[in-house]
């Protein structure tokens, strides 16, 4: 198994990818610890991993409190002894108007989705330092690439995702620490769970491969990229999107004779 003998943390992880994520993770080896904001959400995922006989526990965490950070990387070497990946999934979404955008709406999309990715990765470094290895992959967005409408606070975030993942990289240099990131495209998760099931929508039409994407599908990419498979990709990313990013065409161009 690919991930034999590692500890990995997976926030957000009560569902969607953060789910598949950690349950994808156990069935290749690893003790997953699935942490949430939602401790119910996480405790099913643990429960989830139990019963595969895989080893989880299920900690309560709200990445933007940098002390919630560090209580979860010290009760993960307390339950486990070290941490080998750390997983920032956790994330949330806010779609609205540019003026419509208020103060609250601004900073929360800052700090779940990318201010917690860099206390979580904070909290978790002294332990991997102290291995002389560790992964750390950020879960971004093909919104991180592209300006979407409506979603000002939650692009900028995503394109901050990107900038972290390399800085973080260089900062770390030579440390045996990998960091990489993720952009999922459209996943069928709880979050797009309203775009998938509209039938006047083909979000998965417009990928290449022509169809939404697994949850489990970001999973395979982050077991690569958790495993000693990746050990000489750092500040990297992978775009999971069915080919969303590559390419445009015109009307009438791809049905052409």
């Amino acid at each position: 198994m690919r991930l034999s003998n590692k500890v990995a943390i997976v926030t957000g992880s009560g569902s969607g990818m953060g789910r598949a994520i950690a349950i994808e993770f156990a069935k290749q080896g690893a003790a997953v610890v699935a942490a949430d904001i939602n401790l119910d959400g996480a405790a099913e995922t643990a429960a989830r991993i139990q019963a595969i006989s895989g080893r989880a526990a299920a900690m309560k965490v709200d990445v933007t409190k940098r002390a919630d950070a560090l209580a979860l990387a010290d009760q993960t070497i307390a339950a486990f002894g070290r941490i080998d990946a750390l997983v920032n999934n956790a994330g949330k979404r806010c779609v609205k108007p540019f003026l419509e955008h208020t103060e609250e709406d601004w900073h929360s999309m800052i700090d779940i989705n990318l201010t917690g990715h860099f206390f979580c990765a904070q909290a978790v470094v002294p332990q991997m330092l102290k291995q002389k290895k560790g992964k750390i992959i950020n879960v971004a967005s093909i919104a991180g690439h592209v300006g979407r409408p409506d979603r000002i606070a939650y692009c900028a975030a995503k394109s901050g995702v990107l900038g972290l993942t390399r800085a973080m990289a260089m900062d770390l240099r030579s440390t045996g620490i990998c960091v990489t990131a993720i952009s999922p495209g459209s996943i069928e998760t709880p979050l797009n769970s309203e775009a998938s099931t509209d039938k006047t929508v083909d979000w998965g039409g417009e990928t290449v491969v022509g169809r939404w994407g697994k949850p489990e599908e970001i999973a395979y990419a982050a077991i690569f990229l958790a495993s000693d498979e990746s050990d000489y990709i750092t500040g990297s990313e992978i775009e999971v999107e069915g080919g969303w990013l590559i390419g445009r065409a015109r009307d009438g161009e791809i049905n052409r004779a």
